[in-house]
């Protein structure tokens, strides 16, 4: 139809940028979308590499399928999970189960058996980060922003994503898989410090 209104991609991303923005729940959801997303893609991406380095090339697959595994295996518990305990709180506990699997990822190096925990754990932290974090950006913003600010979101993730297993190999090459693992850790980290701040202030805010 030479008369339908164009479709401007560019414009809908500021537009829902600017919702979420103004919003903090929606904020905190893109957050711990974009930080589960980026932590687990720069560590995983370099873990065959860095089991290849300590000889371990030929279990590799495996641990990337039990990581595949937490990763979606447990989605439908891990959804009743969120709902029972509420987002922030599921955000909070998606960024510890993220730091414990960097923090193993590390340790690993000294104990090669822990790479299959530390990368299990990644995968599962990483799914409560991400069905926690969607859920709150979705409910926190009108009904009718819903679609662009998931489509924003997905797009901010995926970038920042790709990003990460961009940088991933260099960041190993030059400092080291362990520099990586604590990069990464480091996220986790802020990502809870956030929602626990986000948190307090509801509470405060209800007194």
């Amino acid at each position: 139809d030479p008369h339908a209104e164009r479709v401007r991609p560019l414009r809908q991303v500021r537009i829902s940028a600017a919702v979420i923005r103004s919003n903090r729940l929606a904020t905190l959801g893109l957050v711990a979308m974009v930080v589960s997303q980026t932590t687990m893609v720069a560590v995983m991406t370099m873990t065959p590499s860095h089991m290849k380095d300590h000889g371990q090339a030929d279990l590799s697959a495996y641990v990337i399928a039990l990581h595949i595994a937490g990763m979606y295996a447990f989605a439908p518990f891990v959804g009743r999970f969120v709902g029972r305990v509420g987002q922030v709180p599921a955000v909070m506990v998606g960024s510890v189960v993220l730091g414990a699997g960097t923090v193993v990822s590390v340790v690993a190096g000294y104990v090669p058996s822990l790479i299959f925990v530390g990368l299990f754990l990644l995968g599962v932290g990483w799914n409560i980060g991400l069905i926690a974090g969607s859920s709150m950006l979705t409910g926190a913003v009108p009904g009718n922003a819903r679609v662009e600010v998931q489509g924003t979101a997905d797009l901010t993730m995926s970038f920042c994503g790709g990003m990460a297993a961009f940088a991933s190999g260099f960041v190993k090459q030059a400092w080291g898989f362990h520099m990586l693992a604590n990069a990464a850790t480091l996220l986790a980290g802020l990502l809870l410090v956030v929602a626990y701040t986000h948190s307090l202030r509801t509470r405060l805010a209800v007194r």
